[in-house]
């Protein structure tokens, strides 16, 4: 009779107790000849033992993982289960010859190959499997479907429930024929213990609860729940001698089964055991209670060593998970008995060959909260091109640094993809990384060597793209197996470092720089990064994404692919990637010229590349739009691109500082001013480094309008006035309604710097800005024919002359100018005329009927306007109440009839010669005259701010605008007609706030004429203004 352990000897006496009616000597044996047949067939046979060797060592280390003060608290039906699920746990993995042969008529097992081909999680696995021999892939399949589900298999044995496909009754009736005295209730909780080992539910109370009675004496009573942590802990732990855990080492590495197979052929982990306890001193000793597992492994290969550490990772998170359910019903049952294992101590765990530490990312938490924060880090799998190349730039351009090249002749990079391989790999011959550098930043997450205080007091000069130092990160969204081989001058020996996961322990091995020279591949100095992709893992074409990253690298950078020759890539500056594009675009206007130029400008670490081309009509130059439909389309499939880069590398891929692609036009920000990408890199951070970039982009841009305006009017062809008269058009791609500025104030701010404006003052025609006109406390206008006519001929005049010289020719009379700076072209800047009416208003009107024009004194307002303009209060309005659109809608279904926003005054307006109209007409703004009674009793309502007042104004003030528009006179109006026109109009909402008969009178004092200077043109001129 084979020697029991000892759990098994108090198990042993709960077979004395009526509850437990069996012998545990004869299941022992039992057991023993049925775990003898889980190989018989060939199953489970490559790498992991199952035979009753393991559930002896299993007995043997529970002994020790129950503390000695718990194993006393336990009964003697503790013991008697917790054998048991120990014996039969893995009888589940027995497969007959039969039940294989008949594997397609199981149900189960059916299921399972469906939602093998359904689960992209498995993808991996399933392609690793598609490589086998047709008999070692159905062997492996029903292999890892009893694997998964040998823990429900046993179960249903142990309660002898029947299987519709009858494969497995023979192993059924074995179980029953061991167990079959027990009661149903202790054959059930059994059935669970056993299940409880794969999967996820130790701390369901309910189902293993911690107080179970199977009879009336307290020795018949068990914690099954402690028994499912004892049951699961030591199975865990089973890891020594070739033998495997019986979970689903998929669960573990699904990535990467071979580690695992590695890890068991190898036999490497010698020994698991408790750690020494400590003391309160801090001091081992034997009378503290251990809280930490000991695991030592030897490994030849990295492999064995990878899936290992992977499983110890799982492991540890299982303890946790068991520390937390015992926690939860601890304060349920008097005097808990104890599971004091909290630590998994791998640090015996070595690899023959590598450095004795393993080392693994560290974060820094502080630095990685505040980067993530708010960010997603990666979503494009190409980005690791990108990654991994600015890591290689920043290290060719610090060792340009140290050996004080500027040229770039000295770096090298080489992107290296072998398809057939699928490895990626980017070589350089920058600083190549220390061992120092190695554990303080490339495995510390969040750490940049380059951001570092020390490093950046030794260079105080040096801009690097790396920031964030999290780029290597981006490998393992492709690859799981990374290998990198750095060689500095600052250490012996070169470092070859191998990492398989993100979450895992990776280890570094040492290279002698003489004999493994050409192992090394990158000596003197210098980094090699090779990624072997993941079967599902897929990357574009290599060769267009490093095109479309590095830009400007300030070095020779080659892609190869395959067996092609190396391409090399990138640009000198953006004048020479621009003027690429445009050897590949055609020009589709019919005033083309041949003549298509890049400018490029700087200012700072900015500098802007973009594309102009000459107009054969207007003889001017205006930026090249990206977009085919408007201006330029590509002779190739392959489209021009724009972009802005910080360091030579692209960030945004719109034209630079707009939201979208417009002007065919590439930057390139350097220095330690240029701006700071987010964590993903996929856009510039907001700040204001970057705001500073902005203005000198859009600075750059308005310089041009400059020039052009200077250019033009220095020629024979130009005069002053039609010079200007072009920059609104040049400078329109700017301000596109469809291509956003990024920071649309900014863009303001320089395009009013630029002097699109003509005024005429004391008899000198000059331009000047926005700005400048600010500094101004006022300017006139005059709308007239006449006055057209002869801005017309002063713009077309051959040499500068002022409407003043052309005036004083004529006969005196009605014709003066009035004395102060004349706008000569207002309302001829779109893009500047709300700014302008934001800062001045009429202070003065005055009609001229003999000379048919208007005279406006404009004057800076100081505090308060003195202008409502209604349209603009229809807009605040109307996110009040949405009803008030319909109104907008009116205005814009009045197709072929010019809308005017209209305007009453509520302070003292100065007018002359309009007491016999009721309002003005001006630059396409209706002014009511202020004398008027319409516009005395809108002044009224809005000053007597009564409830709802601007609703109130702006339900008047549309009535008073549609009825206009009837053209019907005054006396003929009633309140019967201006309800059927304001039903007709769907205005019928406005009638809360307006009192019709208020209406009727206002407008039976109001004056019928409307003073318009055009209005003495023949019908069809579109002359007015």
């Amino acid at each position: 009779m084979a020697e029991l352990t000892k759990i098994e000897l108090r198990a042993e006496e709960a077979t004395k107790l009526s509850a437990f009616p069996i012998n545990i000597h004869d299941i022992r044996e039992q057991v023993r000849l049925l775990l003898n047949e889980v190989q018989r067939y060939g199953f489970f046979n490559e790498y992991t033992n199952h035979n009753f060797d393991h559930v002896e060592s299993m007995l043997n280390m529970a002994d020790w993982i129950i503390p000695e003060q718990t194993k006393a608290r336990l009964q003697p039906a503790d013991y008697l289960l917790l054998t048991l699920s120990i014996y039969f746990h893995d009888l589940g993995l027995l497969v007959t010859q039969n039940e294989f042969n008949l594997r397609y008529k199981n149900t189960d097992f059916q299921s399972y190959m469906r939602e093998q081909r359904f689960n992209s999680a498995d993808d991996e696995y399933s392609a690793k499997i598609a490589m086998l021999s047709e008999e070692m892939r159905d062997k492996i399949n029903y292999q890892e479907f009893v694997r998964r589900t040998h823990g429900a298999r046993v179960k249903e044995w142990i309660l002898g429930k029947d299987r519709s496909d009858d494969t497995t009754a023979e192993t059924k009736e074995a179980i029953q024929g061991l167990i079959g005295k027990l009661d149903i209730i202790v054959k059930r909780d059994l059935a669970l213990l056993c299940e409880s080992h794969t999967i996820d539910d130790i701390a369901d109370a309910h189902k293993y609860k911690v107080s179970m009675p199977y009879g009336n004496n307290p020795t018949e009573t068990a914690n099954l729940q402690y028994l499912a942590v004892i049951l699961r802990t030591v199975d865990l732990l089973q890891i020594t001698q070739g033998r495997a855990p019986s979970i689903l080492y998929k669960i573990i590495n699904p990535q990467d089964p071979i580690s695992q197979l590695e890890w068991q052929k190898q036999g490497a982990v010698r020994t698991v055991r408790a750690a020494p306890g400590i003391d309160r001193d801090g001091q081992a000793s034997t009378k503290a209670v251990s809280d930490t597992i000991e695991i030592h492994a030897r490994f030849e290969k990295s492999d064995g060593f990878f899936g290992l550490t992977s499983y110890i990772a799982y492991a540890k998170s299982q303890l946790q998970a068991c520390q937390d359910a015992l926690k939860q019903t601890s304060k349920t049952i008097p005097d808990p008995p104890l599971f004091p294992w909290k630590h998994i101590d791998d640090t015996g765990v070595e690899a023959e060959g590598f450095l004795t530490k393993a080392f693994g990312f560290k974060l820094d938490q502080q630095k990685i909260l505040d980067l993530l924060t708010g960010h997603t880090l990666y979503n494009d799998t190409n980005v690791v091109i990108r990654e991994l190349t600015q890591n290689a730039l920043d290290a060719v351009r610090l060792q340009a640094e140290l050996i004080k090249d500027n040229s770039d002749n000295f770096g090298k990079i080489d992107i290296i993809w072998n398809s057939k391989d699928r490895t990626l790999e980017v070589r350089d011959n920058g600083t190549g990384m220390s061992q120092e550098v190695i554990e303080a930043h490339l495995l510390k997450v969040g750490s940049s060597r380059y951001q570092d205080p020390k490093f950046r007091e030794e260079h105080p000069n040096f801009s690097s793209i790396s920031r964030f130092g999290i780029g290597v990160l981006s490998a393992f969204m492709v690859a799981d197996q990374v290998e990198i081989t750095t060689c500095s001058v600052e250490d012996p020996e070169a470092r070859q470092i191998s990492l398989r996961s993100v979450h895992g322990k990776y280890l570094i091995k040492l290279l002698d720089k003489i004999r493994e020279r050409d192992q090394i591949g990158v000596h003197p100095h210098g980094s090699r990064v090779k990624l072997t992709l993941r079967t599902t893992a897929s990357i574009d074409n290599v060769l267009d994404i490093a095109k479309m990253w590095l830009l400007f690298p300030r070095c020779k950078v080659t892609v190869k692919v395959d067996d092609h020759e190396p391409v090399s890539i990138g640009y000198k500056s953006p004048k020479e990637a621009v003027e690429e594009q445009l050897k590949n675009l055609s020009y589709t206007s019919v005033r083309a010229s041949e003549r298509v130029e890049v400018r490029e400008l700087m200012d700072g670490g900015v500098t802007l590349a973009y594309a102009v081309i000459r107009d054969e009509l207007y003889k001017d130059w205006s930026f090249v739009m990206r977009s085919e439909k408007l201006r330029f389309e590509p002779q190739e499939e392959e489209n021009s691109f724009v972009a802005t880069c910080i360091e030579g590398v692209g960030v945004d891929f719109n034209t630079p500082g707009f939201r979208a692609p417009g002007i065919l036009a590439i930057a390139n920000i350097v220095g330690s001013n240029a701006p700071k990408t987010n964590v993903a890199r996929s856009a510039i951070e907001d700040t204001a480094e970057y705001k500073d970039s902005l203005q000198k982009i859009y600075g750059l841009y308005t310089k041009h309008i400059h020039t052009e305006i200077d250019r033009l009017s220095s020629t024979n062809e130009y005069s002053l006035s039609r010079a200007v008269e072009q920059a609104p058009y040049i400078a329109s791609p700017l301000v596109h309604d469809n291509v956003a500025a990024i920071r649309p104030n900014l863009l303001s701010e320089k395009l009013e710097q630029v002097p699109f404006i003509i005024i005429e003052d004391l008899g000198k025609r000059t331009n000047i800005s926005f700005m400048e006109l600010c500094k101004k406390d006022s300017f006139w206008t005059i709308n007239s024919s006449l006055n057209s006519s002869i801005e017309y001929f002063v713009r077309e005049a051959p040499k500068d002359i002022t409407a003043a010289t052309i005036l004083e020719s004529l006969q005196d009379g009605p014709l003066s100018m009035p004395n102060g700076a004349i706008f000569c072209n207002f309302g001829n800047t779109p893009h500047l005329d709300e700014a302008i009416r934001k800062t001045f208003e009429p202070a003065l009107i005055e009609a001229n009927e003999g000379a048919r024009n208007v005279t406006m004194r404009w004057d800076k307002i100081v505090e308060k306007e003195k202008w409502i303009n209604t349209e603009k209060l229809l807009t605040s309005v109307g996110l009040q109440d949405r009803r008030f659109w319909v109104i907008g809608s009116h205005h814009r279904d009045r197709r072929g009839i010019e809308v005017r926003p209209t305007l009453f005054a509520i302070d003292d307006i100065l007018v002359n010669n309009l007491d016999e109209y009721s309002a003005v007409i001006s630059d396409k703004h209706t002014f009511l005259q202020p004398n008027d009674s319409v516009s005395k009793f809108l002044k009224n309502i809005w000053t007597s701010q009564v409830n709802n007042y601007e609703k109130v104004v702006l339900g008047y003030a549309s009535i008073f605008d549609l009825l206009r528009g009837y053209g019907i006179k005054k006396d003929q109006y009633t309140i019967e007609l201006i309800e059927r026109i304001i039903i007709n109009s769907n205005y019928e909402f406005i009638e809360e706030f307006i009192d019709l008969n208020k209406i009727v009178e206002a407008i039976s004092l109001s004056k019928d004429k409307v003073f318009n200077p055009f209005a003495w043109k023949r019908r069809g001129s579109s002359e007015e203004n």
